[in-house]
């Protein structure tokens, strides 16, 4: 196994690109009450980040990048001992005061340092992305390290990548596949067009009111339909998202910086890129038929232990 704390990953060739899974493990778990990265529970005790990580390898990845806390470093080496040898194992830790320089700033530190001294919450899924800006050079999908996503969405980016070698994808899921029973959840709800991303929109606190499933959006309460589909930080992306998420944290920590709950989330960056007027990016959308599983809360382990053992277990 390789471990790797300063090397990029290759680009491979332009006809079989070296594709690398990038891993957001560095969640609080604040409301699932701890470290969800290593909770137990597929059918032999492997964590959601092993499953997901063996899917990536079926589908023709050879690489992984872990972006997490460096307290659970060695918790996570020791799962993933058994890797094959070929594939390379990245680790890299998101720090809170690695940010970009708001424009105009003194680069001497002292107004990171201002904006980290109170925080402790990461600040959110573009900045951990933003972190593994140093180990990836080639083509990655993104997803979260507690979430279950299929063998299938994997293979769907890996063949997007050959089809589409410079062109972002998305897999999406069902909403109403991807809901709690046991309290609100947040999602990137998207709207699509001939199998393109018109646009996606975080959406919090997403829970069945009586008859209605609610969420809100900038602050707002509205109805959303269940056949809506949801981004469940499945994405396929060129090494171009690293430029935008710059400029895009550069702004969050001018204008939210401050305010120790802010979080910069990655569906924003992607929706801003959609619409810039200069380069708008395009992103190809495959919704996959299998299934998504998913712990928010502790009350969520027992009927996912229960579906994984249905789809995984001998």
């Amino acid at each position: 196994m390789s471990m790797k704390l300063t090397d990029a990953v290759s680009n491979g060739d332009d006809n079989n690109p070296s594709l690398t899974l990038v891993i957001m493990a560095a969640g609080l778990g604040s409301r699932f009450g701890g470290d969800k990265q290593l909770a137990e529970l597929g059918p032999k005790g492997e964590t959601m980040l092993q499953l997901s990580i063996a899917s990536a390898i079926e589908a023709g990845f050879s690489a992984a990048v872990i972006v997490t806390r460096a307290e659970l470093i060695p918790s996570i080496q020791a799962r993933l001992a058994g890797l094959p040898p070929q594939f390379a194992l990245h680790f890299c830790v998101q720090q809170l005061t690695d940010l970009p320089v708001p424009s105009g700033e003194s680069a001497n530190g002292t107004i990171l340092e201002a904006l980290t001294s109170n925080r402790t919450k990461p600040w959110g899924t573009a900045h951990a992305l933003w972190s593994a800006r140093k180990f990836v050079s080639g083509p990655m999908a993104v997803i979260n390290a507690d979430d279950y996503y299929g063998d299938q969405a994997f293979a769907l980016l890996a063949q997007g990548f050959k089809l589409r070698p410079n062109r972002w994808q998305m897999v999406a899921y069902p909403l109403k596949e991807t809901l709690s029973d046991h309290g609100g959840v947040n999602r990137g709800i998207c709207v699509t067009q001939d199998n393109l991303l018109i646009s996606v929109e975080e959406w919090l606190n997403i829970a069945w009111q009586g008859d209605n499933l609610v969420g809100s959006h900038q602050g707002r309460q509205s109805n959303l339909a269940l056949e809506a589909m949801a981004s469940m930080t499945c994405w396929g992306f060129t090494p171009d998202i690293f430029d935008l998420l710059g400029e895009a944290l550069a702004e969050f920590v001018t204008q939210q910086g401050n305010k120790p709950d802010s979080e910069c989330y990655l569906p924003a960056v992607v929706q801003a890129a959609l619409t810039d007027e200069a380069q708008a990016k395009q992103v190809f959308v495959s919704q996959t038929p299998d299934t998504w599983l998913g712990v928010t809360y502790p009350q969520d382990i027992d009927w996912v232990k229960q579906k994984l053992m249905e789809l995984l277990g001998d």
